[in-house]
């Protein structure tokens, strides 16, 4: 029975002696030194990227989550396969945009070549059977 009451008594002094006395309400101080104290480390903010460019024949803006670029003058050709009512609803060539060339084995260029050197046979047997009459007038 001792026991308990031992550490209750232990409880209640610390709690009693971990309790601090309110601070009486003090005014807020808003003198000028006190401010710049407070306020002087906040770094000041960059000018903002302008929303809109424009420049002659060009306006870029961002918009979605994307950088827009629109051309209104004809030196602003459309990329090959933009125009799907011009390529018969194709989609655009990414290797012909971007100019990248296809990577092909040795036997590609031997059967281009051996097709091309057969075209060209083809096509003189052709020639040679045609004959061309021209009539003065």
């Amino acid at each position: 029975m001792k026991g308990p009451a031992i550490i209750l008594l232990l409880l209640t002094a610390t709690t009693a002696l971990a309790q601090q006395e309110e601070p009486t309400q003090q005014t807020p101080d808003y003198s000028r030194e006190k401010l710049i104290e407070l306020f002087a480390d906040i770094p000041q903010r960059e000018k903002a990227e302008r929303r809109i460019k424009h420049s002659i024949g060009m306006m870029e803006f961002k918009a979605f989550g994307m950088r827009w670029r629109v051309g209104y003058l004809p030196f602003f050709a459309p990329l090959p396969g933009s125009q799907p009512w011009i390529n018969r609803d194709r989609w655009p060539d990414p290797f012909l945009l971007t100019g990248t060339e296809f990577a092909s084995p040795p036997r590609t260029w031997r059967q281009t070549r051996n097709m091309s050197s057969e075209l060209k046979r083809i096509e003189k047997k052709l020639k040679e059977k045609q004959k061309v009459k021209v009539e003065p007038e």
